[in-house]
């Protein structure tokens, strides 16, 4: 979701991230490029033999919060690539869950422990997650003061993309540093966005591409349903107003995530054929509000 100060910034939408990422003509290119410049790797080695798979990351069906923005694998690594564009630490423990996911999917037996794929999580983020004006942040296991390395099993990189906000499209044309260069398209000012990438052929359709998605009307969700992005939402209202101190905030947390709760139980009570009566009985809602609720969210 882009906020109302980032509108003059076109393609910062995660809903759009997604898709050129992941299901348009540029998709292995683009994601091989950033996975070569953060894991400092070949790229053709990786375009050749990365594979986009679907937005699952749990093995098991009855595992939560399982879909990732982009989900990849190669005969060394599952990687996930994350856009946060909005800071929230529901949204960021999320995220974690889906690097758990692929680390321990791989432990089905013994002897599958000798064989498993390390698990990279790539999070482009519209904010500096660790306040210490860095582009990428890399996260390992460690012990604390040493500072030494105990498992790079799982690693994880923070993009920080609100450094390059403050960089020139006139500078950006002369980078070294490719994932910058190709990065900088989501925080390019609309109006220099071509102008950034002229005589650059690949960067050229890549944007060409992008703002075509950013054109649609309704961009699709791949990985939420409306149904999470509200919980989640709830979930961030309340721990807000918790940490903000604005009972308000709090209060109106509380009243979503109850009023929800209560919706989703009447709507499941009338699917298994309690009458409307017995379900007002139950919720001490008049007959009217249950019809009310049965139609807005059937």
């Amino acid at each position: 979701m882009v906020k109302k100060e980032d509108k003059k910034y076109h393609l910062m939408s995660d809903q759009v991230a997604r898709i050129l990422f992941k299901k348009s003509k540029v998709s292995k290119e683009l994601t091989a490029h950033i996975i070569s410049e953060v894991l400092k790797l070949d790229y053709l080695e990786v375009l050749n033999n990365l594979e986009i798979k679907s937005e699952e990351t749990a093995f098991n069906v009855s595992q939560i919060d399982s879909r990732t923005d982009v989900n990849l694998e190669n005969k060394d690594y599952y990687i996930t690539i994350e856009i946060c564009y909005t800071k929230g630490s529901v949204r960021q423990r999320q995220t974690d869950t889906y690097v758990y996911q692929l680390y321990l999917g791989q432990v089905y037996k013994r002897e599958s422990l000798k064989n498993m794929k390390k698990v990279v999580q790539i999070i482009l983020e519209n904010y500096d997650y660790f306040h210490q004006d860095k582009f990428i942040y890399e996260v390992v296991f460690m012990e604390k003061n040493t500072h030494i390395v105990e498992d790079d099993f799982i690693k994880k990189y923070h993009i920080n993309l609100a450094k390059l906000k403050n960089v020139s499209y006139n500078s950006i044309r002369n980078e070294d540093n490719i994932l910058k260069k190709i990065l900088y398209m989501f925080v390019c000012k609309e109006d220099e966005l071509e102008k950034a990438y002229e005589g650059d052929t690949f960067m050229e359709k890549v944007v060409k591409e992008a703002r075509t998605i950013a054109g649609f009307e309704d961009v699709p969700l791949y990985f939420e349903s409306e149904e999470e992005i509200k919980r989640l939402d709830i979930e961030e209202a309340i721990e807000n107003g918790r940490k903000m101190g604005y009972e308000e905030g709090l209060e109106k947390g509380r009243k979503d995530g109850i009023t929800q709760k209560q919706n989703e139980m009447i709507k499941d009570m009338y699917k298994n054929n309690i009458s409307i009566e017995m379900i007002s009985k139950v919720t001490e809602l008049a007959v009217n509000e249950i019809n009310d609720i049965i139609k807005n969210n059937m």
